[in-house]
């Protein structure tokens, strides 16, 4: 992707941002083109959830289900901090990893990244969550997808299963945050070690994206030699914080981890920078990223 399209899209979206805070009158008559028809589509969406097919805000068509959808399809974008990152850190040639890939909007993003002498690994255990990233990226010859979990090893996993719909609340946790009433179903899923793949691949990532839905720490338990000081630059990580007090284990056992690597903490701001984080005791939602302590000068132009 060409830097003036990377600036052109960061401001494009530190531009939407300020519509999120708004209420639904006053975003009606701030955009009443693109509110109307959403209010429409995501008010139906509650009582029967569809899918829908429309373009990223990069140009990328892709096809998810609402309402979990709803903020992909006003928008074209997930989160702002998280998108505007990417769009800052990644590179032409790079690789990433996208760990709990869901539709795959951070592997598509990924894809118009790295370009076509970069690659995108991505995962996601869910059955039909799978076949829509597999529909998003068929297209992307620089993104290859694995049905699988990452875990701390290779094993069978018990999910909750939301459906469509409600995807995004999919876990490997057994303890549930989703304020959806629908029953989850249990499904057995394979999962895999991110060091074992790496190895026997060869694979040396520039940047690993961790949403899995309070599973985190199993993740980097299974990562723990990937990520440890070794011939490659180690990978920065961004991973998904939320749950509340139900996932505040699971968060401080993953900092503790990290920490122990000399991984630094840093909060992400919406214009994609970066700044030192302080843990909490727990985290509604949000995005943090990690950072190896050897990379930080290599690192400046994105801490403000």
């Amino acid at each position: 992707m060409p830097e003036n399209k990377r600036l052109k899209l960061i401001e494009t979206i530190i531009r939407n941002e300020k519509l999120r805070p708004l209420s639904r009158l006053a975003r009606l008559l701030k955009d009443p083109l693109n509110a109307l028809p959403y209010y429409f589509l995501a008010s139906f969406a509650r009582i029967k959830p569809f899918s829908i097919t429309f373009k990223t805000l990069w140009g990328t068509k892709m096809t998810c289900y609402l309402p979990e959808g709803n903020t992909f399809y006003y928008y074209g974008y997930c989160e702002a901090n998280l998108t505007n990152f990417f769009i800052r850190f990644i590179k032409p040639g790079m690789t990433v990893i996208d760990v709990g890939s869901h539709v795959g909007i951070y592997s598509m993003l990924g894809s118009e990244l790295v370009g076509e002498n970069g690659k995108v690994f991505s995962f996601e255990p869910t059955p039909w969550t799978f076949k829509l990233l597999q529909k998003n990226t068929d297209k992307l010859n620089n993104v290859t997808i694995f049905n699988q979990a990452i875990s701390e090893s290779e094993r069978t996993l018990t999910f909750s299963d939301y459906g469509p719909g409600y995807g995004a609340y999919n876990s490997a946790n057994n303890t549930s945050t989703t304020s959806t009433s629908k029953t989850a179903a249990k499904i057995n899923v394979a999962s895999i070690s991110l060091t074992n793949f790496c190895q026997a691949n060869t694979i040396h990532p520039n940047f690993i994206k961790i949403d899995s839905e309070g599973y985190e720490y199993e993740v980097l338990l299974g990562s723990k030699e990937l990520l440890s000081v070794g011939a490659y630059p180690r990978p920065l990580i961004s991973i998904e914080v939320a749950g509340g007090t139900a996932w505040a284990d699971n968060s401080k056992q993953a900092f503790s981890l990290l920490n122990t690597l000399s991984y630094l903490p840093y909060e992400i701001t919406n214009d994609g920078l970066l700044s030192p984080h302080l843990f909490k005791d727990s985290y509604t939602y949000d995005n943090l990223i990690f950072i190896p302590q050897e990379r930080l000068t290599e690192l400046n132009e994105l801490l403000k």
